[in-house]
């Protein structure tokens, strides 16, 4: 554990030293300049965000885990390292459509995760963030009982039952308090509510509702990513669309933003080994982002 915790403290020290040393960022001429260095900045936020996610208040915790509450919080810090990580995978591979798909989930999760993190009823959120979640488990235990009114359930629909049931018993929810269950939105609010609670919601349509594109695969996606126009006709476009600084800048600066959230509330960052290097890597990350919107086009 000592020799790792070493190990962590060099790597921090040397993605210092090169946020120092790449402080401000090169002037650059080409996309390709320009990606090369924003991909050693996402490289080098994968390896913040996977620190921080796995860094714990003190020994017991890192030895016993967290209880449910606090690791639902965890589990949503781990769930935007691993999707950044996806994100990074499709730059890398030249995918820009791929890596578009993963804004809307990294931004849903870094929102609800804060809107958890500083909730004024702690506990009555954290319940209504697991009871709706069981949405498509409703339908499916309603479906397998009518099912089962009509003939005896095959095996394969009796481990599904079993399996909800099972959930829900370790969750804490009776299947008649799921059944009786009419709103599926987090503490009754929708998500441009929740936005509202931290004075975003004017930024709904600019992060989450335009990410729709990507997830929903709707005529504006299909139109700008996977045809060519050509007067009133198209052709398929099966070739990728090379990323930018604005795809991975923007998203950089949001998993950064979360990261520090989440070690002050986690309180697993006591000695500032951690935030200030994320402070330091999300400064260059806001300069590369500068830089590059100079060199466009108004």
């Amino acid at each position: 554990m000592v020799s790792n915790m070493n190990e962590i403290i060099q790597n921090l020290k040397k993605i210092e030293e090169w946020v120092d040393f790449s402080s401000p960022p090169p002037d650059f001429d080409t996309n390709t300049e320009f990606m090369k260095f924003t991909v050693e900045i996402m490289n080098r936020c994968l390896y913040l965000l996977k620190t921080g996610a796995a860094s714990a208040p003190d020994a017991e915790t890192a030895n016993k885990g967290y209880a449910k509450n606090e690791a639902i919080i965890v589990g949503h810090m781990v769930r935007i390292t691993k999707l950044y990580e996806g994100v990074l995978t499709h730059i890398c591979s030249h995918q820009q459509e791929l890596a578009h798909i993963f804004f809307r989930l990294i931004f849903e999760t870094a929102i609800r995760m804060e809107y958890l993190i500083t909730s004024e009823s702690p506990k009555k959120s954290f319940q209504s963030f697991i009871l709706t979640s069981y949405r498509p488990e409703k339908e499916m235990l309603q479906d397998l009982e009518n099912n089962a009114k009509q003939k005896p359930l095959i095996p394969i629909q009796k481990r599904m039952r079993k399996s909800i049931i099972s959930w829900l018993r370790g969750d804490g929810i009776n299947q008649k308090e799921l059944l009786e269950n009419k709103n599926w939105n987090l503490d009754g609010k929708n998500f441009r509510e929740i936005m509202k609670t931290f004075n975003l919601d004017s930024m709904y349509p600019y992060g989450f509702g335009i990410a729709s594109h990507c997830v929903h695969g709707d005529w504006l996606d299909i139109a700008y990513y996977h045809l060519k126009q050509d007067g009133r006709y198209y052709t398929p476009d099966l070739f990728f669309t090379e990323p930018d600084p604005r795809t991975a800048c923007p998203i950089t600066h949001a998993c950064l933003d979360s990261l520090l959230k989440y070690l002050k509330w986690n309180k697993s960052d006591p000695d500032g080994l951690i935030t200030p290097v994320v402070v330091k890597l999300r400064d260059l990350n806001l300069a590369l982002d500068a830089a590059h919107e100079s060199t466009l086009d108004e």
